[in-house]
Order: C-alpha cells, then sequence, then structure tokens
C-alpha cells in the first residue's frame, strides 16, 4: 500500500505557478530509504514534505481562494502533478525541476504567460489573478456532430 504526501519544492507562500506535487511511497524498505532521503533534501532546502491528510485539503483551498479568488473557467488553480519517491529522488540529483514543471499538462509558463498576456487578470500588488466571466455555447459547425462536440469560449 502507498501513502500521499503533500510536496511544495518552494520556501515560500503558494503562488500562482507553483507546482502541488502529490508524493507517492511505498512501505517496502527501499521506499522509505528513499522518503528519508527526500525528508533530508526537504529540511536542508526549506521545502514542505507533509503525510497527506484532511488539513492539507483545507490548506490548499484556502490558499487556492487567496491566489485566485473568483476563479473562473480560465483559472483553473495550482498545477499538480502525481510523482512517485523514485522520481523525487531523480529530480532532486539532477536538480531538473523546471524542465519536469515545464512539462506537465498545465505548465508555469503557460500561466506566466496568460498573467503577460493578459496584465489586467494579473493583481501584481497582491500577487493575484483577476478572474473575467466568459461564455460558453456549442459548436455551430454542421460539419460535426453535435453529440460530445467541443465549447468555443468568447470572451465578453
Amino acid at each position: 500500500m502507498k501513502r500521499k504526501f503533500f510536496l511544495h519544492r518552494i520556501n515560500a507562500p503558494m503562488d500562482t505557478d507553483h507546482v502541488v506535487y502529490r508524493l507517492w511511497v511505498g512501505e517496502s524498505v527501499r521506499e522509505q530509504g528513499m522518503l528519508t532521503q527526500i525528508m533530508a533534501w526537504a529540511f536542508k532546502t526549506g521545502a514542505t514534505v507533509r503525510s497527506w491528510s484532511e488539513d492539507i485539503d483545507f490548506y490548499l483551498q484556502i490558499e487556492s481562494d487567496r491566489v485566485f479568488p473568483g476563479r473562473g473557467l480560465i483559472d483553473f488553480g495550482f498545477i499538480s502533478a502525481d510523482v512517485s519517491a523514485a522520481d523525487v529522488i531523480s529530480l532532486i540529483s539532477t536538480n531538473s525541476w523546471e524542465s519536469f514543471e515545464n512539462s506537465l499538462s498545465v505548465p508555469r509558463s503557460q500561466i506566466q504567460i496568460l498573467t503577460l498576456l493578459d496584465p489586467s487578470r494579473c493583481n501584481v500588488a497582491e500577487g493575484r489573478i483577476v478572474s473575467h466571466s466568459v461564455l460558453a455555447e456549442k459548436r455551430k459547425n454542421l460539419s460535426h456532430s453535435q453529440a460530445g462536440s467541443r465549447y468555443l469560449i468568447r470572451f465578453k
């Protein structure tokens, strides 16, 4: 059986481009040894590693409300990734956090680009993203079937 841990590698309050890692660690001696290495690294760098519990869920919800107030369709919350202990050990040894985070399905660079392209969405003084409401309607292209069709997003 694997246990779930919360990993936040940056020693700072949560921000729009931070990644929330869900670290999965098994009960084997090998994986417990890796967890010990990860905890030593976290202590040295100031990263946060905690066993996942209801408190973590509440913390992430509070931080999400603080960082993304009035979240809309485009504001999707913190970037997250599921990683194993071996993955984290590999990231620590090669120090390739940035390239890993940029290869995620919602890379950090995408959030940075969104805030650069639409500065009115970003409140730099408070470090928050300002939401704008969007409309969504079904595709009107007659060459495609309507069942399961995508939605187009139009900005007001």
